[in-house]
């Protein structure tokens, strides 16, 4: 099965995790499943531009190729769609940020507008999360739940050093409004107070160094506005890391019944100190959760997502 990929979310050379789930998950499907892969990258962080250019590049991989089907991931990377009608099936990704944008700021509403304009051209629509699913009831035939794996063989539980301070990981690029760094700065000033605290920072970093880090911090604490499917949650869970999040995305199904780990309906600080305070005074050696298990009874394991994956093009097909 030759499949055409065409996503905005993929590594690059300064930005090396970016997409990194996108590119994971089409390694899983080229290894495991019967797909020849074609990946087309628009690079819109590099310049808006390669939108509109990459409407001439698809309609000549197109026209100069015979593939099976094509797999869009993020909603305006298949801006081409509204140009270009295509004969054979077409999936989506969505990864929540096209659908999410606050509506007051004209692009992330324009954003909006054109994935939704984009979805009426597609023939299977995968969303991460429940609420996705409600915001796009209206197609509900066309959708499938499937959040993106992680490989449970590469993110593994490892013994850690005995640390004096308190680590707590904080999960993404500071910069970025949504990941809330002012929200994990405020907390970490109360618990400051309580215990002496060192910040790890999740951005950026290779597979190696998200492993090694991963396992090395006694809590990660997410404080995000907006989640599709968080990664850096399933690569906390595949390690027995304990964690504290806001409830965004599918945190909450995530999280239900992990030991250790906790979901916070809130934006306000001193909400998480209590849960935080639980986890600092733990023997050391207990600040574990029981994350691999549940990963494993969800079936959000790398290779089970890439099969269920696999399962949309064979039913199209």
């Amino acid at each position: 099965m030759k499949v055409l990929y065409i996503t905005n979310m993929y590594p690059v050379e300064d930005y090396i995790y970016f997409g990194i789930h996108v590119k994971e998950q089409i390694d899983v499907l080229v290894k495991n499943n019967n797909v020849s892969a074609e990946i087309y990258f628009i690079n819109g962080r590099g310049n808006k531009l390669n939108y509109l250019k990459s409407i001439y590049d698809i309609r000549v991989l197109l026209r100069e190729n015979k593939f099976d089907l094509v797999h869009i991931h993020y909603g305006i990377s298949g801006l081409f769609l509204l140009l270009l009608p295509l004969t054979i099936p077409v999936v989506i990704t969505l990864h929540s940020g096209e659908l999410y944008q606050k509506k007051s700021y004209l692009n992330h509403l324009a954003q909006k507008n054109l994935t939704l304009a984009v979805l009426k051209k597609v023939n299977k629509i995968i969303v991460l999360n429940d609420e996705m699913i409600n915001l796009l009831k209206d197609r509900s035939a066309d959708l499938i739940k499937v959040p993106c794996g992680t490989d449970l063989g590469l993110f593994m539980p490892k013994d850690r050093p005995l640390e004096q301070k308190f680590r707590i990981g904080f999960p993404g690029n500071k910069a970025r409004k949504e990941k809330n760094f002012i929200l994990f700065s405020s907390i970490i000033e109360l618990i400051a107070n309580y215990v002496e605290v060192e910040i790890v920072e999740f951005h950026n970093l290779t597979r190696a160094e998200v492993i090694n880090n991963m396992n090395s911090v006694d809590v990660l604490l997410m404080t995000s506005t907006i989640e599709g499917s968080p990664q850096i949650i399933k690569e906390a869970m595949s390690c027995n890391r304990p964690i504290l999040s806001t409830n965004v995305g599918d945190v909450s199904d995530l999280l239900l019944g992990v030991k250790n780990c906790v979901v916070i309906d809130s934006f306000v600080p001193q909400d998480f100190i209590e849960a935080l305070k639980r986890i600092v005074d733990l023997p050391f050696y207990s600040r574990v959760s029981n994350g691999r298990e549940k990963l494993q009874q969800m079936q959000l394991d790398s290779v089970s997502v890439g099969n269920r994956v696999y399962d949309v093009y064979e039913k199209l097909l």
